[in-house]
């Protein structure tokens, strides 16, 4: 049993890069789809929103999560999108519209 855990850590390890968007893949979904890059516009649009309305030290912890959801989260919520059955570019497409959702409702929470 240990070593089926150690066998599954190890292909866990190299499948999980494999997911990840390069750049290349992402500006050919932005060309191809046009829910994507609709999706991509509403999460830059909502990020410069967010930048807009706060201080610069306010924006940084906006800053480094934004990074880290590009990093990593974007391609975990990807993943669990196609866990359940969407395609990747669908996947990716859900994934990008929560993430602008979440900084439109920091925008939002903060001009009250």
């Amino acid at each position: 049993m240990k070593r089926l855990m150690s066998i599954v850590a190890v292909i866990l390890v190299f499948a999980v890069p494999a997911l990840a968007l390069s750049d290349a893949e992402y500006l050919r979904m932005k060309k191809s789809s046009a829910d994507f890059a609709a999706a991509d516009k509403f999460l830059s649009d909502a990020y410069n929103n967010v930048k807009n309305v706060m201080s610069r030290s306010e924006f940084a912890s906006v800053k480094e999560e934004q990074r880290e959801w590009i990093k990593s989260g974007r391609d975990e919520a990807a993943r669990a999108f196609m866990n359940e059955g969407y395609s990747k570019i669908e996947a990716y497409t859900k994934a990008t519209e929560e993430r602008a959702e979440e900084l439109y409702h920091i925008f939002q929470m903060y001009m009250k």
